[in-house]
């Protein structure tokens, strides 16, 4: 008894510790105002981990939490022509991605609404023909651009953004990626 007792102590220890992935948030969302999937968080926690959107229409409600990259790669959407993918994220703050916050990436599409992207190697990373709108988001100490496409190809509406300490500057085009 003693020694389950232990075992169950030590396990929840470990849990509260490491956190909850964004990607088990993400595997456990059912569909929802219109959305293929219709992620929640909750304002008081704070997730890890990155996540990979590679089909479907993808809501992220973040309603202010913290996802900490913890030095990995952030979220990642890339869609085709047969296999469309799109995120739309909203009220959260993502940090510590040693690549980029959110990438976009082959005909992807997607909307970036009231978020903080702090401390990424890059903030919003653009690739191929991906196509997204920006609004009412803060791009603060990334290392390299707040708001990076890579190439010309990519579309991307920035609209009443801040952006300040990021390493080359605050947005870049056809830049290196």
């Amino acid at each position: 008894m003693r020694l389950l007792f232990i075992s169950l102590i030590t396990v929840l220890h470990i849990s509260l510790a490491d956190g909850i992935t964004l990607q088990s948030v993400f595997d456990s969302a059912g569909p929802g105002n219109g959305y293929d999937k219709h992620v929640i968080l909750a304002r008081s926690e704070i997730y890890t981990g990155g996540l990979g959107i590679y089909e479907g229409d993808v809501l992220i409600d973040g309603n202010g939490a913290v996802v900490d990259l913890e030095g990995g790669t952030g979220i990642w959407v890339y869609g085709d022509e047969i296999i469309p993918a799109n995120l739309d994220i909203q009220y959260i703050t993502l940090l510590n991605g040693e690549w980029y916050g959110v990438f976009y990436g082959g005909l992807a599409t997607g909307n970036i609404t009231n978020c903080n992207f702090i401390n990424n190697g890059y903030g919003v990373q653009l690739y191929d023909f991906a196509e997204i709108q920006i609004k009412n988001s803060n791009f603060v100490e990334n290392l390299y651009y707040g708001v990076a496409l890579v190439t010309t190809t990519p579309l991307c509406n920035v609209n009443y953004c801040n952006a300040w300490g990021n390493g080359e500057a605050p947005w870049g085009e056809n830049c290196p990626g």
